[in-house]
């Protein structure tokens, strides 16, 4: 067994464990002693696809150290090493700003932060992508946007972008009601997943039920290979960096919104006359609801 020079009580828990593990699962634990501060940092795929094992194989690992799932992994990785004072950043503060960072030195460092997730989105951009989920939008009885914790709220905002430029646009907050909503879409209808990771069970679920009934599926992600993209139509990549101690990062979100907003620009783009007409319609409607 494999170990490196870190001592805390979560490693140490792991190779308690290690005897009662599986051939895969004690490749996941080599791996994770091996390379514990990189693994903080990987989607479940990657991590599985390092030590040449399956998902299942990870999750069973998730299961032994009596975690709920890997994400629960992750950030018990990265307590662990933060407590042992083995990483510089603070990981609860964004874009590796430090308790001694003045004001200007923390503004600087997020607003580079910021820049290089968009950067990072621009060069990710595919237009083959694009063009087809413009178009299963464009040809969509309806389209409904799912997200879950901060993803719901890029969510949100693609429903209200959307409802300016056409009609039958939904997004609910409530995740029973989302499943639902996704289990009664056909091959008539479009559904749009925002998740960063790609790997939240609920959103996964609904992407399988909205798959399974036929409609197109668009993913706004940052993993090409995620258990969420088993059901995409289309993935629409976005960078941007979200440490496992700060779900739901600033940047990540600034990811989200400018393939969100390329998006929209290209579905009004692409049906100009009709999606100018209705954004007049709709803007001219609350017109009197401001001072």
């Amino acid at each position: 067994m494999a170990t490196n020079a870190l001592n805390n009580d979560f490693l140490l828990n792991i190779q308690s464990v290690y005897p009662s593990l599986t051939k895969a699962e004690k490749k996941v634990a080599d791996y994770t002693l091996q390379n514990s501060k990189a693994v903080r940092f990987l989607s479940i795929t990657d991590l599985a696809e390092a030590c040449h094992v399956s998902l299942t194989s990870v999750f069973r690992f998730c299961k032994v150290l009596k975690l709920q799932g890997y994400q629960e992994f992750k950030v018990q990785l990265a307590l662990s090493i933060q407590e042992e004072g083995q990483g510089e950043e603070i990981e609860l503060l964004p874009a590796a700003v430090t308790k001694a960072d003045s004001v200007p030195t923390a503004a600087k460092k997020l607003l580079q932060s910021h820049i290089n997730a968009l950067s990072e989105t621009h060069a990710l951009v595919d237009e083959a992508a694009l063009s087809r989920a413009a178009h299963y939008i464009n040809h969509s009885d309806q389209v409904r946007f799912f997200g879950v914790g901060g993803s719901m709220l890029t969510a949100m905002e693609g429903m209200y972008k959307f409802l300016h430029i056409m009609p039958n646009v939904y997004c609910l907050s409530d995740i029973h009601m989302q499943t639902m909503g996704a289990s009664t879409l056909n091959q008539h209808d479009t559904a749009v997943f925002i998740s960063h990771s790609g790997a939240s069970k609920e959103i996964v679920q609904m992407a399988q039920k909205a798959h399974e009934g036929g409609a197109k599926t668009i993913a706004i992600t940052k993993y090409a290979k995620s258990p969420l993209t088993e059901y995409m139509d289309v993935v629409l990549l976005c960078g941007g960096y979200e440490p496992p101690l700060q779900e739901g990062s600033f940047p990540s979100k600034t990811a989200q919104m400018f393939v969100l907003d390329l998006l929209f620009t290209e579905v009004y783009r692409t049906q100009f006359d009709y999606s100018k007409e209705i954004n007049k319609r709709v803007t001219t409607s609350i017109l009197d609801k401001d001072y």
